[in-house]
């Protein structure tokens, strides 16, 4: 590909993604204060119980789903089981509910505490009663209509936490929806943007931050969940080095105390002379979470085309039995096209290995294709079956390409099974597993699929006529099972037909 195609296509890329982001970044605007309320909900009433610490590290053993990837390791995994292999062909619709008036294709996961679902919008937060959909209340950071992306939020104690696209970290009242707290963390003018869900560890709440390819500085930073107060600021390059943004949401490890956190690229153009130190760039880097201090980073390749040094895909931590010792370890599928295990306690990269069928990281006949061989869409680890699952996008520039979920044995990263989606290969889900054998995912086709988690096999299909671009999650309301995920502009949520109550 030429010069002028690759600025054809970035130039592209920028106005589908990007620009939708920049339209208010101009000038500052005041967030509304109070929400939305329906009046006319009538029962639930959302739970008065505060989220702790301990609700948190439980998730989702529990039945609730707490955080973005589910748990801290991002393994969404859940051991739930009342749907299975044996009766997920009775899955249902239970409810839809529309969200942003139909305007875009949504990116959110949604989190559920005690019954209360939590799920977003552009710039906007929505608490509906999670076994029916009925909407309890509606924050919209403005009043203006918008069309941005955004991931979801984080919960604990009494608030939700969630980032605007411009860039402000705001804290609701869970149970009003109304403005606690707000915090600019960064300046539009400066190319800064958000999309991520936050991260909440011991009351502190941790993001990251996306920079639009201008080469603002990457950081990940710390607030106080009280508060807003900003508590540390770790800084992915040193002043005068562009880029390496972290716009993914990290992992934690409570047993070792440490945070782990994807790095993406410079901006193409910069140049680091050798004297230059502290620069991260497509790394894997642990924080200490009390003082944001490096512990410990590891490089995942220089000098490939296109954004494939983009090391911003989700992190899964887990441990593994290797040979006669456990090692506590950390999955990653990057956009590379390469599987990467990695010793989480010092760093060393234990195996890498190519999850594609054909790799060439040369500008002729590159493979995998421009948009990576994986990107956003969360990838899950079965602690049942021992198993990394992950969308990934098979295939060459200027050629046929194709998603594909795959099960990768993690020691070895040898394929265990292959599944080929069906439909556009435009738009991907993310992956869910559960102790009942199943995964979760979808297709660009528009269906929501599961598939048997040991042999690939798809086990249901429900077609939704949806773009797919997050997630699927499981939470448990009323003691019945739901699986629920963001399709187009709907949470569609799906129950067991015979579970005794609804369709």
């Amino acid at each position: 590909m030429n010069m002028n195609k690759r600025m054809i296509f970035w130039t592209l890329i920028f106005l589908v993604f990007y620009l939708p982001n920049c339209k208010i970044f101009s000038q500052e605007h005041t967030l509304n204060t109070e929400s939305e309320k329906n009046r006319s909900a009538g029962s639930p009433k959302i739970n008065s119980e505060k989220i702790s610490a301990q609700d948190l590290l439980n998730s989702p053993l529990n039945g609730d789903w707490l955080m973005y990837h589910g748990d801290y390791s991002a393994k969404r995994f859940s051991p739930l089981r009342q749907i299975d292999s044996g009766n997920v062909q009775e899955l249902v619709p239970k409810w839809t509910y529309q969200i942003n008036n139909g305007k875009s294709n949504l990116r959110s996961s949604p989190v559920v505490f005690k019954g209360i679902m939590y799920v977003t919008g552009s710039d906007e937060v929505h608490a509906l009663d999670a076994a029916t959909g009925t909407w309890l209340w509606i924050w919209k950071a403005r009043n203006e209509k918008i069309d941005r992306i955004n991931r979801g939020v984080a919960v604990y104690g009494d608030k939700i936490f969630f980032s605007t696209s411009d860039c402000y970290l705001v804290a609701l009242n869970r149970f009003s929806g109304n403005l606690v707290w707000s915090k600019q963390y960064a300046q539009p003018s400066q190319g800064y943007y958000s999309t991520m869900a936050p991260l909440v560890v011991n009351g502190r709440v941790i993001l990251g931050i996306s920079n639009q390819n201008t080469g603002s500085r990457g950081f990940v930073a710390a607030f106080s969940s009280s508060t807003g107060k900003e508590l540390w600021r770790f800084w992915a390059t040193p002043e005068g080095v562009r880029g390496a943004p972290t716009w993914m949401t990290g992992s934690y490890d409570p047993g070792l105390d440490v945070l782990y956190w994807a790095v993406g690229n410079l901006k193409i153009d910069s140049k680091i002379e050798p004297k230059i130190t502290a620069v991260y760039d497509n790394s894997v880097v642990a924080l200490g979470p009390k003082n944001g201090k490096l512990i410990w980073a590891t490089r995942l390749g220089d000098n490939m085309p296109y954004d494939w040094w983009d090391a911003n895909e989700p992190l899964v931590l887990a441990d593994l039995k290797m040979g006669r010792t456990m090692k506590k370890v950390v999955l990653q599928a990057h956009r590379n096209g390469m599987f990467f295990l990695i010793n989480r306690v010092n760093g060393e990269l234990l195996l890498s290995k190519p999850y594609v069928e054909k790799i060439n990281w040369s500008r002729n006949d590159t493979c995998p294709s421009m948009w990576g061989a994986t990107n956003w869409m969360s990838p899950s680890f079965s602690s049942t079956e021992e198993l990394f699952y992950v969308m990934v996008y098979e295939g060459c520039m200027n050629q046929p390409n194709r998603f594909h979920v795959k099960a990768i044995e993690p020691r070895s990263g040898k394929i265990v099974w292959d599944y080929p989606t069906e439909g556009s290969n435009l738009a991907a889900s993310g992956v869910l597993t559960t102790a009942g054998g199943l995964v979760f995912s979808g297709e660009g086709s528009g269906r929501i699929i599961a598939l048997d988690a040991k042999s690939g096999k798809r086990v249901w299909v429900f077609v939704a006529e949806k773009t797919m671009f997050s997630s699927p999650m499981t939470f448990i309301s009323q003691g019945r099972q739901f699986v629920s995920v963001v399709a187009g502009t709907d949470v569609l949520t799906f129950g067991l037909r015979n579970d005794g109550k609804g369709f």
